[in-house]
């Protein structure tokens, strides 16, 4: 008997442990900062994370459908996302009602990727010095430039079956057989097009939370001559190139932000 109670009573502190573990609550949520900055409704913050990776899709006739993906580095440094800080600018500017814009840029590789990676817990978190002088900045929204995943038929100017998405900023070179026939009785000239995948998001920087956001996904042609048919890539230059780019960022992005700044 004096045993069989020895042994309860043994039992009993780790039988009340395991009750009260069981019904103990779950740790509290990480405190939320307040934020004491003073902020203007009129004032805006500005942040393009594009980077200078241009994405490249070939297709040739040698392997039919099947895209051969490769990279370029736009030149000059950070000149995309300057173009696209001057369309954020630009866009703000037009919107009237006094509105202004502070812009920033970073170069740090590690932010150019998936945008949902920005976000921890609901919240943009921004490294360091950037993160400070955005938040500091007095602004009272942050219009944040990525790049976006998308699916090529919403460009309509890029040709069909490309069967990889869009990401950034990049070119369509397609060499496949076309089936239009020109008056020579050759087969169409390749198509050579520059496009452009990008999303801005409205960022409340009161809280760091996304407001609202718009994905655009845009392209164009550059024209094709006869004489450089077999590779249209070399015929143009680096900075043919960039100027491609730099105009669809420049002409597209400021119709995405109007929607953005609506009340």
């Amino acid at each position: 008997m004096n045993r069989r109670l020895i042994c309860l009573l043994c039992l009993l502190p780790a039988l009340a442990f395991g009750q009260k573990n069981k019904g103990s609550p779950p740790p509290a949520p990480e405190p939320v900062v307040e934020d004491t900055t003073p902020r203007d409704p009129r004032k805006l913050a500005g942040l393009s994370l594009l980077g200078d990776s241009v994405q490249l899709i070939s297709l040739s006739p040698a392997r039919g459908d099947t895209v051969q993906s490769g990279e370029w580095t736009a030149t000059p440094p950070g000149g995309l996302d300057t173009a696209a800080l001057q369309a954020l600018d630009a866009a703000v500017k037009a919107s009237g009602q006094g509105r202004e814009i502070k812009l920033y840029t970073s170069t740090t590789r590690s932010l150019f990727g998936d945008p949902a990676n920005l976000f921890v817990n609901g919240r943009l978190s921004l490294p360091g010095q950037l993160g400070e002088a955005v938040r500091q900045s007095g602004a009272a929204y942050l219009l944040l430039v990525t790049r976006s995943r998308q699916e090529p038929a919403l460009a309509a100017a890029l040709p069909a079956r490309i069967l990889t998405s869009l990401e950034g900023p990049g070119f369509v070179l397609d060499q496949r057989p076309s089936g239009q026939i020109g008056f020579d009785g050759q087969g169409g000239l390749p198509v050579f097009a520059p496009y452009v995948s990008i999303r801005v998001a409205l960022i409340d920087l009161k809280d760091l939370k996304l407001k609202r956001e718009q994905s655009l996904a845009v392209a164009s042609r550059l024209p094709v001559a006869a004489a450089t048919a077999t590779n249209p890539w070399a015929a143009t230059s680096p900075e043919q190139r960039f100027q491609a780019l730099e105009a669809l960022i420049q002409a597209e992005l400021p119709k995405a932000v109007v929607g953005l700044l609506v009340p």
